[in-house]
């Protein structure tokens, strides 16, 4: 069975939820200005990076969806409902076991990657305390940065699975 390769994104930017397949030769993306474009670029950028650097260098804060940020701040702030933010990128065979296993949001037994962003549960007593005020901010800097392969296992930049290169026009001056 051939796999889909494919984006799932959850809380990322202006994605509540995402779910992109693509063509295995060429995919273009078309839309508006402000449509999510270089929000999908991003988001497989990162993940195929597996640089916690890259993230911090952006901001937690920045790649998290706004709508849901602002709902969890004025809602009761329990700390079960804290959101998590996460990119998984489905591969087609890489013929890598590293790769392969069902440690994605469809627990389907395929290659891929994946980045979690979610609250470090070892500060949970102190994101307790933080979000019992009532001018409590949105406790970002209490968030993990996790980056799997589905089978499981932890990976860093220093261990690509893939190469990539992502050339921004925007950051090109003419």
């Amino acid at each position: 069975m051939k796999h889909s390769i494919r984006i799932k994104l959850q809380n990322f930017k202006r994605f509540r939820t995402l779910a992109l397949d693509f063509e295995s030769s060429l995919n273009i993306l078309i839309g508006d200005n402000e449509s999510g474009k270089s929000s999908i670029l991003t988001a497989i950028n990162l993940v195929l990076s597996g640089s916690k650097s890259k993230i911090e260098n952006v901001g937690l804060e920045s790649l998290f969806n706004n709508e849901v940020i602002t709902e969890f701040i004025n809602s009761e702030k329990k700390y079960e409902d804290l959101p998590v933010l996460f990119a998984e990128v489905y591969l087609n065979e890489q013929n890598n076991p590293d790769l392969h296993g069902n440690n994605n949001s469809d627990s389907r037994q395929v290659d891929g990657l994946r980045l979690e962003c979610r609250p470090n549960e070892e500060l949970s007593k102190e994101i307790v305390d933080i979000l019992k005020h009532p001018e409590a901010i949105f406790p970002f800097e209490f968030y993990s940065i996790r980056f799997t392969t589905f089978q499981g296992e932890g990976f860093t930049g220093y261990r690509k699975y893939i190469r990539h290169l992502l050339i921004d026009n925007s950051q090109i001056s003419s």
